[in-house]
């Protein structure tokens, strides 16, 4: 995401922090920053645009990683370093997060966009991984993957710390019972079962 982006997508979020999401008046924060609409449409899209925005960032981000730099590690290491990177590229947005999850509350409709969005996020994972998995077993790994996300972005929203060791250490935790379970799978030697 270009530098410019970014600031929008930031000053997005700061004002869905302060105000909420419904409340976000795109013309207004063009005005606010002296940019032109057009530019601000373009970057964050219509009504809900900011909330695609980001993802695509957080996208971009967990995927930028050079592939030579995963090749030596391995499976559980690999999906450890690229879920925290997007962590990581979340943080200067967390308290307009933190405001979008508790306005959401309740809401079905968010409850399925968000799946949808995390269906996306573990199938980049699997794919940037290079984890074996195709068909039933793909979607059994996607599943176990959305599961791990979801406990260790609910540690995320409460770590407050600078070096997020709190949701390090759930991911961690949550990767390790996912690999110890992939054993299980009928038919998965050690190495392979450790893809899920």
């Amino acid at each position: 995401m270009a530098a410019q982006d970014r600031e929008l997508l930031l000053a997005a979020f700061e004002r869905i922090a302060q105000d909420g999401e419904a409340s976000l008046d795109l013309a207004a924060l063009a005005r606010d920053l002296g940019r032109p609409l057009g530019e601000v449409v373009t970057a964050l899209g219509g009504p809900g645009g900011p909330v695609a925005a980001l993802a695509r960032h957080l996208d971009a981000a967990m995927l930028a990683i050079d592939p030579g730099d995963l090749a030596a590690m391995s499976v559980r290491e690999r999906l450890f370093e690229l879920i925290m990177r997007r962590f990581e590229t979340l943080q200067p947005f967390r308290a307009g997060v933190k405001r979008l999850m508790r306005d959401r509350r309740g809401d079905p409709q968010a409850a399925l966009v968000a799946m949808c969005g995390l269906d996306r996020v573990t199938g980049w994972l699997i794919d940037a991984a290079a984890i074996r998995a195709r068909g039933p077993l793909r979607r059994l790994v996607q599943l176990a993957l959305a599961a791990v996300y979801a406990r260790a972005f609910r540690a995320w929203l409460d770590d407050e710390s600078a070096d997020l060791a709190a949701t390090m250490a759930e991911l961690d935790k949550r990767l390790e019972q996912a690999e110890r379970a992939a054993r299980w799978l009928p038919g998965q030697p050690p190495r392979a079962a450790e893809a899920a």
